[in-house]
């Protein structure tokens, strides 16, 4: 069986472009954007996974198609494809929600867990790998395994297989990002009404005052999931990073599809220290929203930071 070397290094200088220069190129820009930020040791594994996945892709087109030999070294790459898929979607963090990605920008963070997505990317391709091995096998016995005398070959039957769970993949993806165009997070504009001033009766003493701020907000939801498990909280800080205040933990079971949650209100206690400092002085403030959920099967852990211009009350 003669060895095809023009297609081994036409295949694997475009693996390595998809396996190597791709992933590397999209760490690179984000990162240089500020966008996400990437562990070392995790470029360092996409270096490696990319180099062997290059040299059996190589393997695999040495080949003739029509070849057991050639099968079977698809059958290889594809379930070595679906091994490096699931690692970079975080697929081997187990016991842990959190997955690979943080998002990192001036004024938005977020964690992403995207195990599910890494799960659904090994189930097909192992799919797709059983497909493989079976054709090798007809190949080599030079027999077709049929499901029944006149019905699909067996390879045929993974083949269709492999073909619903693309479609469900690309679907999923679809719906997350239809989903996603239609959420909607809307924080109501601060006014004289919702802080509160508390004298404590000893107008001109401040050690003794109170500050309150009370904040709305509404949630639409007019994506085709629910928002479940939301934990939200909010802290308040100075322009030099000193947290002023907080409002403890507010925990909802759900914001499901469809539906508009109105008027939803969280109140800042400032602390005692630094109540004297907003009376008399005027500073651009930066709210942070936490904010931690379930959404489409992914986990998000997210925070926001508004800036929150301050005019000194007196």
């Amino acid at each position: 069986m003669e060895i095809q070397w023009g297609k081994m290094i036409l295949h694997g200088l475009l693996n390595a472009v998809f396996y190597i220069g791709l992933p590397l190129g999209l760490i690179y820009i984000f990162e240089y954007l500020n966008v996400i930020t990437f562990a070392e040791s995790f470029t360092i594994s996409i270096m490696i996974f990319g180099i062997i996945g290059t040299i059996v892709s190589m393997l695999k087109h040495a080949f003739p198609k029509e070849t057991s030999a050639n099968r079977l070294m698809a059958f290889f790459i594809s379930l070595y494809s679906g091994i490096y898929l699931f690692y970079i979607f975080g697929g081997f963090e187990a016991g842990t929600k959190l997955g690979t990605y943080y998002i990192n920008t001036e004024f938005i963070q977020i964690l992403l867990g995207l195990q599910v997505i890494a799960w659904l990317l090994l189930g097909s391709t192992i799919i797709r790998a059983l497909q493989y091995l079976v054709e090798a096998i007809e190949l080599r016995k030079k027999t077709e395994y049929r499901v029944t005398k006149k019905g699909f070959k067996l390879s045929q039957i993974f083949k269709a297989f492999g073909f619903l769970m693309g479609l469900v993949i690309m679907g999923y993806f679809a719906s997350i990002i239809y989903s996603g165009m239609n959420l909607n997070f809307n924080m109501h504009d601060i006014g004289p009404g919702d802080v509160i001033w508390d004298q404590a009766g000893t107008p001109g003493v401040y050690t003794d005052d109170a500050i309150n701020m009370t904040l709305t907000f509404d949630i639409t939801n007019n994506g085709i999931y629910a928002i479940y498990d939301v934990n939200l909280s909010l802290g308040l800080y100075l322009s030099n990073g000193t947290k002023l205040g907080g409002a403890p933990n507010r925990y909802y079971s759900a914001f499901h599809s469809f539906t508009q949650t109105l008027d939803q209100s969280l109140t800042i206690v400032v602390n005692s220290t630094y109540v004297g400092y907003l009376i008399l002085n005027s500073d651009t403030l930066t709210l942070q929203i936490s904010f931690e959920t379930i959404y489409a099967a992914i986990y998000l852990d997210l925070d926001l930071f508004l800036p929150v211009p301050w005019t000194a009350i007196v």
